[in-house]
C-alpha cells in the first residue's frame, strides 16, 4: 500500500509540476493563437470589408505590438511578469468572447481590434519571457524543450476552430480563442515567477544608435522585413486563399494545423544544422524554400495539396526564425544583443508584418490570391539572389565590430 501511495504521490507531482503547467500553457496560448489570426482576415471579409481595408485593421495589432510592448514591459518590471500575464489574459478572454457579437462597420472592427491587441499583444512575449528566466535559472534545460509544445497548440488551436466553423461560423474563431486563453489563466495560478533581471523579448532601443553603423546587420533585417512582407500572405490571408480555390473550413483547419505540425521536428534539426553550417547559409536556404513555398500556392487548385504544401512551414519559418537569430547573435557583440534581437523581432513582426498585410490587402482589390502569391514568390526570389554574398561572405565574422 505504501509503494502505491509513493507512485501516486510522485504521479501527481509530476502531473502538477510547475514545468508542465508551463508547457500546457505554451499549448493553449499558441492554440488561441492559431485560432483566430490565421481566421482574422475571414472573419473581416465576412463582414463586407474591402481588400484594403482588411490589409489595415489586420495590421492593427502587429503595429500596436511595438508601442504597447514597452509599456506592458515597464509595468512588469514593476509588478511582475506573472500579475501581467495574468491580467492580460483577463482582458483577452472577455474581449474574444464579446468580439463576435461586435456590428459591422470599419470604425467599430477597427477600435474592437485596437482594445484587443492592447490585452492580447503581451501576452506571448510574457509567456516567453517567464519560460527564459526559468532557463536562465536552470529550472528548465533549454527554451526550445518548452516551445516545442507551442507548435502542438497551433496545430490544436487550427484544427479545432477548422472543425467549428460549420457548426457556428467564422466566429467560432474568437469562442476557440476564448476558450483555450481561459484555460492558459487557470495554468497560470499554477505557474510561480521566478525574479530574475531578463527582458526576454520585450523591445528595447537603448543602444539602437550605436548599431545602426552595422550596415550588414542593416541589410539583413531589410531582408527579413521582405521575407516577412512575403510570408504574411501565407500567416494572414491563407484562408482566403483557401476560400477562393474551393476549400471546406475543415480542410482549412487542417491545412493551418499542419503549419504547426510540421516545425515540431525542426525545432531538433534546426540545432543539428546549426553546428554543420553557418547560420546565414541556412537563412538562405529558407528564403528559397519560401519562393518554392509561394510559387506552389500560385499554380495549386487543389484545396487537399495544400495540406502538403504546409508541410513546407517548418523548412520555411522554424528554419529562418532560429537561424535568424543565430545570425544576429553572432554579428552583434555580446553586450548589444538584446538590441540586435529587439531590432530582428521589430522587423519581422513589426515593419514586416504590418507592411505584408497592407500590401497583400491592397492587391487583394486588385487580383485573386493566387496571383498575389506569384508575386510575392517573385519578390523573395530575387531579394534572395541579391542577397546571396550577405550570406555566402567570408567577411562576415562573429561579434562583427559597430
Amino acid at each position: 500500500m505504501a509503494v502505491i501511495e509513493g507512485i501516486s504521490g510522485r504521479v501527481k507531482t509530476q502531473l502538477f509540476s510547475k514545468n508542465n503547467a508551463l508547457r500546457a500553457a505554451f499549448v493553449f496560448a499558441f492554440a488561441s493563437f492559431s485560432s483566430w489570426v490565421p481566421i482574422f482576415n475571414l472573419w473581416l471579409e465576412s463582414k463586407g470589408l474591402s481588400g484594403l481595408q482588411i490589409g489595415i485593421i489586420a495590421a492593427i495589432p502587429w503595429l500596436l505590438i511595438l508601442f504597447v510592448q514597452p509599456f506592458w514591459g515597464m509595468l512588469a518590471d514593476k509588478f511582475g511578469k506573472l500579475i501581467c500575464f495574468k491580467i492580460s489574459l483577463v482582458g483577452s478572454v472577455a474581449l474574444f468572447a464579446i468580439f463576435p457579437f461586435v456590428p459591422s462597420g470599419v470604425a467599430l472592427i477597427a477600435l474592437a481590434t485596437i482594445i484587443l491587441a492592447l490585452f492580447y499583444s503581451p501576452v506571448l512575449p510574457l509567456l516567453d519571457s517567464i519560460a527564459l528566466d526559468k532557463v536562465e535559472s536552470a529550472e528548465l534545460k533549454s527554451y526550445s524543450t518548452i516551445r516545442f509544445w507551442g507548435a502542438v497548440g497551433y496545430a490544436l488551436g487550427a484544427s479545432s476552430t477548422g472543425w467549428l466553423i460549420p457548426l457556428l461560423g467564422v466566429q467560432a474563431a474568437f469562442i476557440t480563442s476564448a476558450f483555450y486563453s481561459f484555460l492558459v489563466l487557470m495554468l497560470a495560478f499554477l505557474l510561480s515567477e521566478t525574479k530574475l533581471q531578463h527582458h526576454g523579448l520585450e523591445v528595447e532601443f537603448r543602444h539602437f544608435g550605436r548599431i545602426i553603423s552595422n550596415k550588414i546587420l542593416l541589410l539583413f533585417l531589410l531582408v527579413i522585413l521582405v521575407v516577412s512582407i512575403g510570408q504574411s500572405g501565407i500567416t494572414f490571408f491563407l484562408s482566403l486563399y483557401m476560400q477562393q480555390i474551393g476549400s471546406t473550413p475543415e480542410i482549412t483547419g487542417v491545412a493551418i494545423a499542419m503549419q504547426g505540425i510540421s516545425e515540431l521536428p525542426f525545432y531538433f534539426i534546426a540545432a543539428w544544422l546549426l553546428h554543420r553550417y553557418s547560420p546565414g547559409k541556412i537563412v538562405f536556404f529558407a528564403i528559397m524554400a519560401t519562393t518554392i513555398r509561394l510559387f506552389l500556392y500560385s499554380v495549386n487548385q487543389n484545396p487537399n495539396l495544400v495540406i502538403l504544401i504546409e508541410s513546407m512551414n517548418g523548412l520555411t519559418w522554424t528554419l529562418l526564425w532560429v537561424s535568424s537569430v543565430e545570425f544576429v547573435n553572432n554579428l552583434v557583440p555580446p553586450k548589444w544583443r538584446t538590441t540586435g534581437q529587439s531590432m530582428l523581432w521589430a522587423a519581422y513582426f513589426g515593419a514586416g508584418a504590418v507592411s505584408g498585410n497592407v500590401i497583400c490587402g491592397w492587391l487583394y482589390e486588385k487580383m485573386d490570391m493566387q496571383q498575389i502569391y506569384a508575386l510575392m514568390a517573385m519578390m523573395v526570389l530575387a531579394l534572395g539572389a541579391a542577397s546571396f554574398f550577405i550570406f555566402f561572405s567570408k567577411k562576415i565574422n562573429r561579434n562583427s565590430e559597430l
